[in-house]
């Protein structure tokens, strides 16, 4: 459900976007953001808080975080859409422009995956709704200045946050309550990076922390085994 909302938000937005193209108030969508951030922010919060291994949490999220910086994994994301956006030799007037740029901002990031994961696992879409209004804000000046190519991303938002959450609830079978409450919790402290981001109270790289989430789910069944 929460994949099938970010889509329909995209085309909604993107729509909007056509229609008003530059009369759009921008500072309208600065404030909606800002209250999406917080928004942000107390859903990573109260994710966060339903962990009850919290040292386990801790460990898992250094050990990602350390794991993400060896591997650079937000850095190799901001290449590689460099290097499409090179490749395809995107120009202002070319539709392909507005599908690949917001395809990538609203499918290369944390909050499609935890979303993705959180909503496959629990049935709890609140992550991605909140994602869907962000994106549905942003689809607004991009389809303005980029046409109709932006309302084509929520093809690749379907595809790609759709498998992830077929994927976990898949394997929900394989998680049992105390691995996803702990889960939950490494998901929610990301989710906050992102809050903090969307703020800019300062840049968080929160790409390089996805590897905590296998982490997490490791460490615990080494501890368990341990027992």
């Amino acid at each position: 459900m929460g994949t099938i909302i970010n889509a329909i938000a995209i085309i909604i937005g993107g729509s909007l976007g056509l229609l008003f193209r530059r009369s759009f108030p921008e500072r309208i969508a600065q404030t909606t953001l800002q209250v999406l951030g917080l928004f942000t922010l107390v859903v990573g919060v109260s994710m966060a808080i339903q962990g009850q291994e919290l040292i386990m949490v801790l460990i898992s999220l250094a050990l990602g975080a350390g794991l993400g910086e060896w591997l650079d994994i937000e850095s190799r994301l901001d290449r590689f859409g460099s290097r499409l956006e090179k490749r395809l030799n995107l120009t202002e007037k070319r539709p392909s422009k507005g599908f690949i740029y917001s395809s990538l901002l609203f499918c290369v990031g944390s909050m499609a995956i935890v979303g993705s994961i959180t909503d496959g696992l629990k049935g709890d879409y609140t992550i991605l709704a909140t994602k869907a209004m962000m994106d549905g804000i942003i689809s607004i000046p991009f389809a303005a200045s980029m046409g109709i190519g932006v309302l084509g991303s929520s093809i690749p938002i379907l595809l790609y946050q759709g498998s992830l959450t077929l994927l976990a609830w898949k394997l929900q079978a394989f998680f049992t309550p105390v691995i996803l409450s702990e889960l939950t919790s490494v998901g929610g402290v990301i989710v906050m990076g992102i809050g903090v981001n969307i703020l800019g109270l300062q840049k968080v790289r929160v790409a390089n922390f996805i590897p905590a989430l296998p982490i997490i789910i490791l460490v615990l069944y080494l501890k368990t085994s341990l027992h």
